[in-house]
């Protein structure tokens, strides 16, 4: 089972239900840490020390590194068969943890600067220094994130997606086991939860093993930065890191104007608000994106283009119809399941009608945050990393720009409508600029 190939329906189905049982862990998570944290100067402490590292690691382990190598390994393997496939691994996990382990050095060292002027500047000094110390621990993750991210991608790349749907499930294990450490061991406070995120990488790794060694891979230390299939990788690499991070740099904008908010709670109401909305972004885009990205990498390298615009507008159909199923569901439901989930303990009634209001808001663009996730690797696995980068850039600073201005009369609410906004205009741009691009490989070729 460790090496079954998966059909894009039976990855997607597989991926739906490691995000479904990982939300349900996910949810649990969360009702622990808010009965036990609420909504005070920890748990917003937490939450911002959360955003540096999530967003490292997201870059990381979120898509940037796994997208890149896809293509990258597929091609070594075409043209010169498993042994330059395995170079490249060896070469790509030396080299990034390096890099990322001098990244969260130069973090470690500047983080006092980071949250007190970037961060969170609204933060006292007591909050500050808390958000410091849980920001280090975290950071101490990200050299395992990228050895888990090479071998996502080598069992990915095989359409090899069981290894990875358990590593997605057990997400939250550890999470809840450091929270349940926090109520039952005294001294141990928010620093449970911060742990915890440490463990999840460290069980991540250990799932994903297995899978390496069934295909015979050994990761072993290789240095060759002038290592021509090592460069292209880092060619498609480096705009699509940058895209990633700019996208989830934009936590750590809304996290600095949520500091800033004149409601109490806001940065809490805004973390649970934006939990919710994403478990059917990661349910529909994001499973369905991961199973195809594969097949679509395969058929661009191939140049099959039927097959390539054919799984690109069944997969950018689906998920588009699911999306707004999911948001009239969410719009109807959304004060129930926020009452059910998270009212409790010091989460009071006052937090649950401000998180229901920025559900509400943020699910207006759900199906549009699901089309991004498709049109993305559309782009990718031609090779153009350099689109989403651009477009990223542009919705941040339209996203900061709104926020700026409606900061002061809407309050939090600014920040989901003016992401909301921005993410419409970038789906449209990345749709336009696919189009372009396959009807360019097209007349290239001279095909009709």
């Amino acid at each position: 089972m460790i090496r079954r190939e998966f059909s894009i329906a039976e990855g997607t189905l597989l991926f739906t239900t490691a995000y479904v049982i990982s939300a349900g862990l996910g949810i649990v998570r969360q009702a622990l840490f808010n009965a036990g944290f609420g909504a005070g100067m920890e748990a917003s402490a937490y939450y911002a020390a959360f955003r540096l590292p999530d967003t490292i690691a997201s870059l990381i382990g979120g898509g940037a590194l796994s997208n890149a190598m896809i293509p990258a390994l597929l091609g070594a393997r075409y043209e010169s068969g498993d042994v330059a496939e395995q170079r490249l691994v060896n070469l790509t996990a030396t080299t990034l943890t390096v890099a990322v382990s001098l990244v969260v050095l130069v973090c470690m060292i500047f983080a006092p600067f980071f949250v007190r002027f970037v961060l969170a500047p609204g933060f006292d000094a007591e909050t500050a220094a808390l958000t410091i110390a849980l920001t280090r621990i975290m950071l101490a993750q990200l050299a395992l994130v990228v050895l888990a991210s090479v071998a996502i991608a080598v069992l990915n790349a095989r359409n090899q997606f069981l290894l990875t749907a358990i590593s997605i499930v057990t997400h939250n294990v550890t999470m809840i086991g450091g929270i349940l450490a926090a109520r039952f061991i005294p001294g141990v406070g928010i620093y449970g939860p911060a742990f915890g995120v440490v463990g999840d990488a460290i069980l991540q790794l250990i799932i994903l093993c297995p899978g390496l060694r069934a295909n015979r891979f050994r990761v072993r230390p290789a240095w060759d930065l002038r290592d021509a299939r090592l460069r292209q990788l880092f060619r498609l690499l480096a705009p699509n890191g940058l895209s990633s991070g700019v996208n989830y740099a934009g936590g750590i904008v809304d996290t600095a104007f949520a500091s800033l908010a004149r409601e109490a709670g806001a940065l809490p109401a805004l973390f649970n608000a934006g939990l919710l909305m994403g478990v059917p972004l990661r349910l529909i885009g994001v499973a369905l994106a991961q199973a195809a990205f594969p097949r679509i990498a395969a058929y661009a390298a191939r140049n099959d283009r039927k097959r390539l615009r054919r799984t690109l507008l069944a997969a950018l159909a689906g998920s588009m119809t699911l999306a707004v199923a999911a948001a009239l569901t969410l719009a109807l439901i959304g004060r129930a399941l926020v009452r059910l989930l998270f009212e409790r303990g010091r989460f009071d009634a006052a937090a649950s009608d401000l998180t229901t209001l920025l559900l509400g808001v943020y699910i207006a663009g759900l199906p549009m945050y699901v089309a991004t996730e498709v049109l993305t690797r559309g782009l990718i696995a031609l090779h153009d990393t350099q689109t989403p980068l651009v477009t990223n850039c542009a919705q941040l600073a339209g996203r900061g720009v709104l926020i700026w201005v409606w900061i002061e009369p809407w309050g939090v609410v600014a920040i989901p409508a003016a992401f909301a906004i921005t993410s419409v205009l970038e789906t449209v741009a990345l749709g336009a600029a696919l189009a372009w691009r396959m009807r360019r490989r097209r007349e290239a070729r001279g095909e009709r």
